[in-house]
């Protein structure tokens, strides 16, 4: 990766990083649908107003099959789960479930080639799952139902994630991030419009939290998307999803500084964990060659991502 990728991928970090701050002052205001399809519907427009003067063709009568489908993999589902997840864990709790995308990279990878990972990729998978066990157990969040579902929603959202990026370089490999961007927020905002239209406020929000949804929308989704399919095109997912490593340090600095968010031993040694098996799982990945496109194409209605 060169020095341009490396400043796209911290830029993206940090935005990404606030993501999670953000959705902590927004959801308990607008609620967990209304947060989730509110800044997929600013960042659609956004875009689509962007592409319009770009004079790009988003050939959507073609595409918008595939644009619905990595919408939904890529933002419509996992920013629902992580909404909710907002509502009741801490920001740094989040962004370290968040940085499991590459764990359930290689589960994906182990599927879909049909052949077992190397030793170092399954101490990964291991070593990461103790960090978020170590996390929920041992950290300032109290076990309940409520939260045990938002580690879950968390899990699964990551999950996605990683299906989403492989699903976005076998069908948009050759498209220009920026309609790729565009046509899957625009699937997602459809995706999530009952959320958007169901739940509409009662009374007129506080600034703070209308302002932290405007910055989801506008910077944590429309530009950050941008940025981060561009990555995907230029150095490939298994490189570009080493964002994650730098997430987690945001989100946790930026939820102490504004949020007070205790920064806990516990915390940090999940964190160090997490961190560890995902570069034990960057030891020689490698995403699914063409000869596995038909089994990938099972998973999927058609014929490649905050937080």
């Amino acid at each position: 990766m060169n020095a341009v990728m490396l400043l796209r991928m911290l830029a993206l970090a940090m935005i990404w990083g606030g993501s999670f701050l953000f959705m902590r002052i927004a959801v308990p205001e607008f609620g967990t649908g209304f947060t989730a399809a509110g800044r997929i519907a600013l960042s659609a427009l956004v875009l689509l107003a962007f592409v319009r003067l770009q004079g790009l063709d988003l050939d959507w009568r073609r595409n918008w099959r595939g644009y619905a489908w990595i919408g939904a993999l890529s933002a419509g589902v996992p920013f629902v789960l992580f909404a909710f997840m907002a509502h009741h864990l801490p920001a740094g709790y989040s962004a370290v479930l968040n940085a499991t995308v590459p764990l359930f990279a290689v589960l994906l990878g182990w599927y879909l080639q049909r052949k077992r990972p190397s030793l170092s990729k399954l101490a990964g998978v291991a070593v990461g799952l103790a960090g978020v066990v170590t996390i929920a157990r041992f950290g300032t969040v109290t076990l309940t139902v409520a939260t045990l579902l938002a580690f879950a929603a968390g899990l699964s959202a990551a999950a996605l994630y990683a299906l989403g990026a492989a699903e976005l370089r076998r069908l948009f490999s050759g498209t220009d991030p920026v309609v790729t961007a565009t046509g899957s927020q625009i699937g997602a905002a459809l995706l999530l419009s009952p959320l958007l239209v169901g739940n509409l406020p009662a009374r007129m929000p506080a600034l703070a939290p209308g302002l932290a949804l405007v910055a989801l929308g506008l910077v944590c989704t429309a530009i950050a998307f941008v940025v981060y399919f561009r990555l995907l095109r230029d150095a490939g997912p298994e490189r570009a999803t080493t964002v994650t490593f730098l997430v987690p340090l945001f989100a946790q600095v930026w939820g102490a500084l504004f949020l007070h968010e205790a920064i806990t031993a516990a915390s940090l040694v999940g964190l160090g964990l997490v961190l560890l098996a995902v570069m034990l799982v960057f030891e020689k990945l490698r995403w699914p060659q063409p000869r596995a496109v038909q089994v990938a194409a099972t998973l999927a209605p058609c014929a490649g991502k905050d937080g």
